[in-house]
């Protein structure tokens, strides 16, 4: 067992207070700029190694956020911590944490936050900041120098061209979110759907290099043009290198309305490179992966998921979601009218779940930690490693089988739908973090791995290995 151990770095000022008495940030709420419907949602299109920005792993982006006067102040809603016996760290350290954690976040314009952190596997700290229901907003006349990359979502959206909305008004009170309150959390869903293909291969009624595209096209009514597209295999869906496009259109223009109609109409195409030849990410691949385990297993995609993985880890309460979902649990991401994104992407982005969910999730993964564990080991480092083409040679960096690798041994993923940013990370000193967010800040998700730094570093506290 690793001896990761969380101490205090620095002496922390009294004001921080404790997990008993979260701290209060009493910075204006700032929405995050507009979503019109011409601009759409787009998920991860490159992994890590790739220079992206979408999916670097930096530091704070720096984006420029316009304050402006709000009714609502910023409240921490609530921080808990429970110690593991590998930790000593104070309370105050993890109010002072959260403290940063809000004002890196909260105070750049999103609307939620959710944090968990584990050691070894066990949870030592959860928080979440902000609203469950973001404040209400209403268009009103601009301030001629307002920039309209800062402004708001409006209840009603406006052509951009002619009308830019703008400030909040004021209106019932926002709703608080609350503890287990869950999250989308996009692309981290292709670690779930890939963890349960695996465990289909380990189980033997799946061959990771089986061709499975004739499998997939009778499956869902495709007409095959392609003479390359039956030789599709898991292993290359579940490393984008199926030959897909990206399909960007397909999944959020509303183009179709379900994960299978997806299926069809790109078995149906032809491919963009040979199978087995160059990465796209490709939300496609995971779409399909859904649909190859509900028909392996004879039952629903989530239903398997729930009994082979989540159920064992004890994790309740996570499901697929619509995009607009009237769930009181869920914290609400605001959409634009007439998408459905959710519904279209299935296994390949469409969970919602607490931070600590997949913190267990991707935690499980390491057979040093206590607990069930769904895969061997050697199908994990098959996970972990990145797949090498032409144009991706790093070793070290890059998309392994629904793992990104980050380096210096931390893997995880990322996820980025419209007013979704969510970021879980397995580390080489046996931390697990992941950050979830309501809002469009950071812009680049990768930026959450920086921000989650920094409050560590602003805590005082360090992971000793």
């Amino acid at each position: 067992m690793r001896a990761a151990t969380a101490i205090v770095a620095a002496t922390l000022m009294a004001a921080c207070g404790s997990t008993h008495n979260p701290p209060q940030v009493a910075s204006p709420f700032v929405p995050p700029s507009t979503t019109t419907p011409d601009r759409p949602s787009t998920e991860e299109a490159a992994g890590p190694a790739e220079p992206d920005p979408d999916d670097s792993v930096a530091g704070p982006d720096g984006t420029d956020v316009t304050e402006r006067s709000d009714p609502y102040t910023t409240e921490v809603v609530e921080s808990t911590t429970t110690v593991a016996p590998s930790t000593t760290t104070p309370p105050q350290s993890w109010a002072s944490f959260d403290a940063s954690i809000a004002s890196q976040l909260i105070d750049r314009g999103d609307y939620a936050v959710g944090v968990a952190i584990a050691i070894d596997g066990e949870i030592v700290h959860t928080a979440e900041f902000g609203y469950r229901v973001p404040p209400p907003f209403v268009p009103e006349p601009p301030p001629s120098s307002s920039p309209a990359s800062s402004l708001p979502p409006t209840t009603a959206l406006a052509d951009p061209s002619t009308t830019t909305p703008v400030t909040t008004a004021p209106g019932p009170p926002p709703e608080l979110i609350e503890p287990g309150d869950r999250f989308r959390i996009a692309s981290i869903s292709k670690v779930i759907t890939a963890i349960v293909v695996l465990q289909l291969v380990e189980a033997g009624q799946l061959g990771l290099d089986e061709p499975v595209g004739q499998r997939l096209a009778d499956l869902v009514g495709a007409t095959i043009t392609d003479p390359q597209v039956p030789i599709i295999t898991v292993r290359q869906l579940l490393a984008h290198t199926g030959g897909f496009s990206s399909y960007q259109s397909t999944f959020f223009r509303a183009q179709v309305d379900s994960c299978p109609a997806a299926a069809q109409y790109g078995l149906s195409r032809g491919l963009s490179s040979p199978p087995g030849v160059d990465y796209t990410y490709s939300n496609l691949n995971y779409c399909l992966l859904g649909l190859l385990i509900q028909q392996v297993a004879g039952r629903p995609y989530e239903a398997v998921v729930t009994d082979r993985l989540l159920a064992p880890l004890r994790i309740q309460g996570m499901r697929l979601a619509t995009t607009y979902d009237a769930d009181p649990a869920q914290v609400v991401h605001p959409s634009a009218p007439f998408r459905n994104y959710m519904e279209v992407l299935g296994a390949a982005g469409s969970w919602v779940a607490t931070p600590s969910d997949v913190v267990t999730v991707l935690a499980s993964l390491d057979r040093q930690n206590p607990g069930f564990h769904p895969l061997s080991q050697g199908v994990v480092d098959l996970m972990r490693t990145p797949v090498l083409t032409a144009s991706r040679t790093d070793p070290t960096r890059g998309y392994g089988l629904g793992m990104m690798a980050f380096g210096d041994g931390a893997f995880g993923h990322t996820g980025t739908v419209e007013n979704t940013h969510a970021m879980v990370v397995d580390r080489a000193d046996g931390v697990t973090w992941s950050v979830l967010v309501s809002g469009e800040y950071p812009g680049n998700t990768g930026n959450l791995a920086g921000i989650f730094d920094q409050a560590i570093t602003d805590a005082g506290v360090a992971f000793l290995r």
